[in-house]
């Protein structure tokens, strides 16, 4: 790649779709882990110089932000809490240009930053052996790994992470590079074999179509990371010209994760559809948003039914097993499909619903704690 990155550079708008997932799902993901740990550990693998030509924040700089000025910050910020967060960029002066937009915020005492001038690759790999040789744990992670091309995070290096127990991961796949650059070149197939873990990206090089291509490439990477035992779920950015720049994978193993993150990713996608493009016009997008969450919601309702009829199932149950897995409903489709099925079908195929303790419920709410009984 022969393309040459300044220092900072403008933010292009899907840079801005993806922060905008960051945002909401780092707001969910430190509050609900710091219920039950003391220690949480973020890590921005390839941190950059913190901020872009018009002033916006980096992701490094998006991460302390939110932590620092959450709403819940009475328990980020409580006795005996700790937050760590990890920046790595190997480009000295981008490096240079991010420790001085981290010393002009104001932390609280039980912020820890740690800054390394390295590879992603070096550094986080040496704090994985430190970790490993001592048999211990990380803290809780989440782990963003943003680099402009596709070297750096072997999968090697990602299968040592999902070893380590309540750790996410969020990778940028550049398939705009793997298809310009690497597929062209045997010489940097080595460089795939790495990415992927094996072999199994190459049968696409026999692929004359390009959206089987991109497909079979974009499952084979899926299928990576889901034999580390991780549920993943891609997100396709669309760049001005149509054409597929990168994905994001996020994988997880807490069901709850990856509930929050299909609820950030339709903030920057509210068709459901999963993918941004810098052609879509977010007022447009927004008037159709309301079609889908509709059809979305039948078909969970349909589901639900078929799953559990004749059954009293815990609603809590329901979004660990059926919302939390299914592919695009997040928790405001559970609730119309439930209205749907207690006030819409003819007969009702929800028949009762029911709070602990006899309390009394609100007509059309179902609250975390409910149980709910299907019709036969």
């Amino acid at each position: 790649m022969s393309e040459k990155i300044d220092v900072i550079w403008p933010i292009p708008p899907h840079t801005q779709a993806k922060h905008e997932i960051l945002r909401h799902y780092l707001g969910a993901w430190f509050p609900i882990l710091a219920t039950t740990q003391r220690r949480l550990l973020y890590i921005d693998g390839f941190a950059g110089p913190g901020e872009y030509k018009g002033g916006e924040d980096g992701s490094p700089i998006i991460a302390l932000k939110i932590a620092k000025d959450h709403k819940l910050s009475s328990k980020l910020q409580r006795p005996g809490m700790e937050l760590v967060f990890f920046f790595i960029e190997v480009n000295e002066a981008r490096f240079q240009n991010l420790e001085r937009k981290l010393a002009e915020l104001q932390l609280p005492s039980n912020f820890r930053v740690g800054k390394y001038c390295d590879s992603f690759e070096n550094a986080f790999g040496s704090t994985l052996a430190e970790i490993e040789e001592q048999s211990k744990h990380l803290a809780p992670s989440f782990v963003f790994i943003d680099p402009f091309g596709l070297t750096g995070f072997p999968m090697s290096l990602i299968k040592r992470l999902s070893q380590q127990p309540h750790s996410e991961v969020l990778i940028t796949f550049n398939y705009q590079a793997l298809n310009q650059w690497f597929l062209q070149d045997k010489s940097k197939h080595k460089h795939l074999d790495e990415l992927y873990g094996s072999g199994d990206w190459r049968p696409a090089l026999d692929i004359p179509d390009s959206d089987e291509k991109e497909t079979y490439l974009r499952e084979a990477y899926q299928n990576a990371l889901e034999n580390l035992n991780w549920k993943v779920r891609p997100f396709r950015m669309i760049n001005k010209h149509n054409q597929t720049q990168y994905y994001l994978f996020f994988a997880t193993s807490n069901w709850l994760g990856m509930l929050v993150m299909k609820q950030a990713m339709w903030t920057a996608a509210p068709a459901g559809d999963f993918k941004y493009s810098d052609l879509t016009d977010p007022r447009q997008a927004c008037l159709f948003e309301e079609v889908y969450k509709e059809e979305y919601s039948q078909q969970l309702a349909n589901q639900l039914y078929q799953n559990h009829k004749g059954q009293t199932v815990a609603k809590h149950m329901l979004r660990r097993n059926e919302l939390a897995q299914h592919p695009v409903c997040v928790d405001r489709h559970l609730t119309r499909a439930l209205r749907i099925l207690e006030y819409e079908s003819v007969p009702p195929k929800v028949t009762r619903v029911e709070l602990p303790d006899g309390r009394p419920r609100r007509s059309g709410s179902y609250g975390d704690d409910c149980t709910i009984t299907f019709a036969p």
